[in-house]
């Protein structure tokens, strides 16, 4: 191990980058197999596969190392013709007293013709913060066979102080193109679980008129951040009334859901007039089971209600009927549609259409008889006057 003499100072100077070959904005004829590259001090010998990335993609050989300070790198295949590649030196290159470099060093070479001068630029922050540590990543528009996992990287940057980034040297015209921006606080070129991440909301073209564009500024949210749930207009349940909507975040040990009487207070309720549709609030990030009931009794709960109370709505809309679990004696949990909504974006608007299906009919246990009379006395007199049973938020 390289060690600096004892009582020495110690060696906190980040490496630099000297020289390359090729050369940054370098135009190359005939082929290219090998790179080199010359440091400012003595290098830890590390093979290039863990500091040297190439947009397109290049599988890298093997490194050879010359006095610790010149790096010699060797491709499986040539550089592709007619092509400008983007060269990456990870800022996680260090020297040999372990000191990692500052930064990351991008740089253009082209194997036919001009270099490209079509650029790409925006701001990252969080809260009232620029995201001095970001990552931003630049991918085709997804096609409908493939999502955006499935796309290849086709660049990478990063943010400044300011939380500005650029793309630099991109084809005009170019694109459609997507970004996906992630805090990457451990340097590791990756969007770690407690790191904010989002795809930015802009799609991105640059045309001979416009050879450069600017992304809106983005903000990023921490993956447990609440998103919300928008629903446009519905009419699953007809003009039966209030309709009450909830989520419950579907988990990897998820083993669904048994419909029974939920509590207000214990789940994010919330009353949406159908015909406007509405937002639901306070959604966990990921997938989500959502439920939507007609409030039968207007208490805004999940609840069990009599026969009585529920046969005048039940015309308005399609319904199934679960199979009883033990002696109802007449008594229904409130008409419900159960759900999984796509995943939510931390932080962001997620848009769902509630599908036109058939709603749940299930019957449940009655009240203990001294609670009955009074139960079904409230529950019939809500339902006389539906309309006036609960307040919807969003008419």
């Amino acid at each position: 191990m390289v060690e600096p003499p004892p009582g020495g100072p110690i060696d906190d100077i980040p490496p630099r980058l000297l020289a390359a070959t090729p050369d940054s904005g370098a135009t190359v004829t005939g082929e290219v197999r090998t790179l080199r590259f010359t440091f400012s001090e003595k290098m830890d010998r590390q093979a290039a596969t863990g500091w040297l990335y190439f947009f397109p993609d290049q599988r890298i050989r093997r490194t050879k190392w010359h006095g610790a300070v010149e790096a010699e790198v060797e491709l499986e295949e040539p550089l592709p013709a007619d092509t400008t590649i983007v060269v990456e030196l990870a800022a996680r290159i260090a020297d040999a007293h372990r000191v990692k470099a500052r930064t990351a060093r991008r740089y253009p070479i082209s194997t036919g013709g001009a270099i490209p001068s079509g650029q790409l630029a925006g701001v990252l922050v969080k809260g009232d913060s620029a995201v001095t540590r970001g990552v931003v990543e630049l991918y085709a528009l997804p096609t409908d066979t493939l999502t955006l996992a499935d796309m290849p990287l086709l660049r990478r940057t990063a943010t400044d102080r300011t939380g500005a980034f650029v793309f630099d040297w991109l084809p005009v015209p170019g694109g459609p193109w997507l970004l996906k921006a992630f805090e990457d606080q451990d340097g590791d070129l990756r969007a770690g679980e407690s790191e904010a991440r989002r795809v930015l909301p802009d799609t991105l073209v640059l045309t001979v008129e416009q050879p450069a564009a600017a992304a809106a500024v983005a903000t990023l949210y921490a993956p447990s951040t609440p998103g919300r749930l928008r629903l446009p207009p519905f009419g699953v349940f007809g003009d039966a009334g209030p309709v009450v909507m909830f989520t419950q975040q579907v988990t990897e040990a998820d083993t669904g859901w048994t419909p029974q009487p939920v509590a207000r207070g214990r789940a994010n309720f919330k009353a949406i007039y159908a015909p406007n549709g509405g937002t639901v609030d306070e959604v966990k990030p990921g997938v989500n089971r959502l439920g939507a009931f007609v409030d039968v009794d207007g208490d805004t709960a999940f609840s069990a209600v009599p026969a009585a109370a529920v046969e005048p709505v039940l015309a308005q809309f399609r319904f199934a009927l679960a199979d009883s679990a033990g002696d109802t004696t007449g008594w229904y949990l409130e008409p419900l549609v159960l759900v999984e909504t796509p995943a939510v974006e931390p932080g962001l608007d997620t848009w769902f259409t509630l599908p036109d299906t058939t709603a749940l009919l299930v019957p449940w246990p009655a009240p203990a008889a001294r609670d009955t009379a009074a139960a079904a006395t409230d529950s019939t007199a809500a339902a006389a006057d539906t309309t006036g049973a609960a307040v919807p938020e969003d008419r």
